[in-house]
């Protein structure tokens, strides 16, 4: 039988456990991106070794000039680069400051896409663990090989059939720019019937395909 001394002993016991966890929550704080990551990675890492995630410039050109599309193209590279070039519609934002957008990207409606954008692929790929590890996983992906893919194939100045350049990709611009043209460069927005395009694989897929409205009448 449980008397009143005891109930109120058994309450105050109660009490203190659950002062004692909050405590531990607010001394460790939330886990970090990386932590979280850590628990996700055995389902998602194989979207990554897979190139599930990595879309192809052709696909990304695809999208831009898609209007059914809402995309949202982050590109993480640093702002001397950035000023030289960068694709049509891209928004810049440092690593560093990808956390304070997550809501933003996690309220993307059905046709909503977010393409992470660096030189190469690694901090692309960073960026795109850290949104799965987000409490709402958008429907994100990664630019393959890149801006430096991207120039090789859509810039006037390039051949598109020559090889990567050799080494280890390293996140440095290696397409030659002589000037800061930012989105005015032709290869910023290309003209798909202007530039050959190859087969590829299209790996976007979008949750729903959302008409958008607008003009007059």
């Amino acid at each position: 039988m449980v008397t009143p001394m005891k109930a109120s002993r058994l309450h105050a016991l109660g009490a203190a456990v659950l002062l004692l966890a909050a405590a531990a929550l607010a001394w460790h704080g939330q886990p970090t991106p990386s932590e979280k990551w850590r628990f996700l990675a055995a389902q998602l890492e194989p979207r990554l070794t897979e190139r599930q995630v990595y879309i192809d410039p052709a696909e990304l050109m695809g999208l831009m000039h898609d209007d059914y599309v809402d995309l949202f193209i982050i590109d993480l590279r640093d702002e001397r680069d950035w000023n030289l070039f960068h694709l049509w519609g891209a928004e810049r934002i440092p690593p560093q400051a990808l956390s304070a957008h997550w809501k933003r990207f996690a309220n993307l409606g059905e046709n909503g896409v977010i393409v992470f954008v660096g030189n190469d692929e690694a901090i692309a790929t960073d960026a795109w663990k850290q949104a799965m590890a987000a409490a709402s996983r958008p429907n994100a992906y990664i630019l393959a090989g890149g801006i430096n893919r991207w120039l090789r194939e859509f810039s006037p100045d390039s051949d598109a059939n020559a090889p990567p350049a050799a080494g280890v990709p390293d996140e440095n611009l290696r397409f030659p720019l002589k000037w800061a043209l930012g989105a005015r460069h032709p290869a910023s927005l290309p003209d798909p019937h202007q530039t050959g395009t190859h087969s590829f694989t299209r790996k976007v897929r979008l949750q729903k395909r959302v008409v958008k409205k607008g003009g007059c009448g």
